[in-house]
């Protein structure tokens, strides 16, 4: 985890809400070895805080988005690769905004899709998808996903919204 401090607004658009807190930080090489690392100390620190299924929402969605910034946002070995991740808190939300300086996701692929990616028959083994299910994991994983391109870089923000814990002195 890393200690310098990221920037308020790394891609040039809008910067983290003023009442959050943060939990996590990282400026990490863009390398599939870091994506393992920090997505293992974001589920471990997303399960002390939540429940188990929200820390698997959370490692899935994120180690997704990470791979995917690895893969196919920079060639491959650059040495300038790298990914910024800020996490923060608020009463009803978490945000997990990722930050990179490589090759933006392409418009196409952010348009909506009529065809659902996970409608296959997984026992079909030559029709099995071999990719384009990305965005679809990350809608499953997030209650929100934006993404936006700014002057400086590409920012991906993804919101988990949290349920009230129900609380013992209310429950009859």
């Amino acid at each position: 985890m890393g200690t310098d401090p990221l920037p308020q607004d790394p891609a040039g658009v809008e910067p983290p809400e003023a009442d959050a807190r943060v939990i996590y930080r990282a400026d990490i090489a863009a390398r599939l070895e870091e994506v393992s690392r920090v997505c293992a100390e974001v589920a471990a620190l997303a399960a002390q805080r939540g429940d188990e299924t929200l820390a698997a929402q959370i490692d899935l969605g994120l180690s997704e988005a990470l791979s995917n910034i690895v893969r196919h946002g920079y060639e491959a070995h650059a040495r300038d690769a790298r990914v910024q991740l800020l996490w923060t808190e608020q009463p009803d939300r978490w945000c997990l905004r990722l930050f990179d300086r490589g090759r933006p996701i392409p418009e196409a692929a952010l348009q909506p899709s009529a065809h659902d990616p996970f409608d296959f028959d997984p026992l079909a083994l030559d029709s099995l998808p071999e990719g384009g299910m990305g965005l679809a994991l990350l809608r499953a994983s997030f209650d929100r996903v934006d993404y936006r391109i700014g002057p400086r870089g590409n920012l991906l923000v993804l919101t988990k919204l949290l349920q009230p814990q129900a609380r013992p002195d209310l429950e009859h």
